[in-house]
């Protein structure tokens, strides 16, 4: 906690010197801060006062902030700041990968001359070819790989002559003679080891590693599950392309749940801040609202059904939200699961019937439990046995089918090649309404008699 209050307050004065514009000062404030809280401080100045400081920042420090931008909109505001012109020189200084996410958020013509000017263009080129989602896209050309043969003093000599960045040197990557990646041996086995033994001798053979298309958070995931500090990226035949460390895939499956998290809610991908732009807000918003109402519609139309029934028991009507509104929780809570469990990799449509089985034990359980308290706190307020009964089996029965549509909505979904992060939540209400509302007015207009 000191230590926070420490670098908090050096932002703070940080701050207070570029608003006086006293450079001197404040450049040996903000040198001092770790690039995630610069960046953080850059990104809160105006224009100008973005472009006053990185002008005077030196080019290692303005290439790091690149790194921690949280999105696409803070790297092309990172770029603004730089300027196109001083582009190249401070990307020189970037990792390839953190390069070709800059120059991906360029014009054609502009990403054509900024890869010209930069000394290992061509490198940072073939990332550009590799969809932004893929490990071939996420990967680092930043590793040391060295043949079999040779030795521990020899691989540690190269190490002092190269200096791996010190994120990056977790491993040391083994090839065969015809350059594929054949295993991986640790630092600190390399450095227990004896000066002569070979690299083949202590390599580690059962290792992890992904192909170029492996999407990142398929990639995510085995670095999570194996708990790995990097991840070797191989093309189809087992070459060696790069390497994929664990701040990267932690940035994924923040990603990817921050992802999901707004498709549940019908939001787009790209996310949406506090206090993004109103116009913006509303564009991303209204769509999904405008479909909702057409669902609510189809829920309307099927309380008109019982117009009737309503009319000669309005009781009804106080209790319908209660029918609605447990239904629209199990199905959300069900769902929500489901989507989750795909996109760890957990839950797959050939689970189906385990997951239905499952799912239909759960809604018993839980039907069961409610359709008694509702039936009970019913009868407490109304003195009706026959409402009652109908209150509490209508709760039954729609908890039952909510949780089951909570886990075939989602599995539907993604066999017809639709996201169910995006759709599911919209569909399981509707079908929890309509249930619902035919459940508990299609029974209460058998016992409307004994009701009304």
């Amino acid at each position: 906690m000191a230590e926070e209050n420490v670098v908090q307050g050096l932002a703070d004065d940080a701050r207070v010197l570029v608003a006086n514009r006293e450079w001197a000062l404040a450049l040996a404030a903000l040198t001092a801060l770790h690039p995630a809280d610069l960046a953080d401080l850059v990104l809160e100045l105006d224009d100008e006062g973005q472009r006053e400081l990185l002008d005077r920042l030196p080019t290692d420090i303005s290439a790091q902030l690149f790194a921690y931008a949280q999105d696409d909109d803070e790297l092309r505001e990172l770029i603004r700041g730089v300027g196109f012109a001083d582009l190249a020189a401070v990307l020189e200084e970037a990792e390839d990968d953190v390069a070709a996410d800059v120059i991906q958020q360029l014009e054609p013509s502009e990403q054509q001359e900024t890869l010209a000017a930069l000394d290992r263009g061509d490198e940072v080129a073939e990332l550009l070819q590799y969809n932004e989602e893929t490990a071939g896209g996420l990967m680092t050309r930043g590793f040391v790989a060295l043949p079999e043969e040779t030795t521990v003093q020899e691989a540690i000599a190269y190490l002092r002559v190269v200096q791996p960045a010190a994120e990056r040197a977790y491993y040391v990557y083994v090839l065969d003679d015809e350059e594929r990646l054949t295993g991986v041996v640790s630092i600190r086995d390399l450095i227990v080891s004896a000066p002569g033994t070979r690299l083949d001798e202590i390599t580690q053979r059962d290792f992890h590693a992904v192909t170029t298309g492996t999407d990142q958070e398929a990639a995510a995931r085995i670095l999570q599950r194996y708990n790995l500090m990097a991840l070797p990226v191989v093309d189809h035949e087992g070459h060696l392309q790069g390497v994929m460390s664990a701040d990267d895939l932690i940035d994924v499956l923040e990603e990817e749940a921050t992802e999901d998290m707004y498709r549940m809610v019908g939001l787009t991908e790209d996310g949406e801040k506090v206090f993004s732009p109103v116009g913006q807000s509303v564009r991303r918003r209204l769509p999904w609202m405008l479909v909702n109402v057409i669902t609510a519609l189809v829920a309307s139309l099927t309380v008109s059904l019982f117009d009737a029934t309503l009319a000669r028991a309005t009781v009804l009507a106080a209790f319908m939200p209660m029918v609605a509104g447990q239904g629209g929780n199990a199905g959300t809570q069900t769902a929500t699961i489901a989507v989750r469990s795909m996109a760890l990799g957990d839950l797959h449509v050939s689970d189906l019937f385990r997951a239905v089985r499952k799912e239909s034990l759960v809604g018993i359980a839980n039907g069961a439990a409610i359709g008694v308290v509702g039936g009970l706190v019913s009868f407490a307020w109304e003195r009706n046995t026959a409402l009652s009964l109908v209150l509490g089996a209508a709760l039954f029965l729609n908890i039952v089918a909510a949780t089951l549509g909570g886990v075939l909505i989602p599995l539907g979904l993604k066999s017809i090649k639709v996201d169910p992060a995006l759709a599911a939540n919209i569909f399981v209400t509707t079908i929890t309404d309509v249930m619902g509302f035919l459940f508990f007015l299609g029974l209460a207009s058998l016992a409307i008699d004994q009701i009304a």
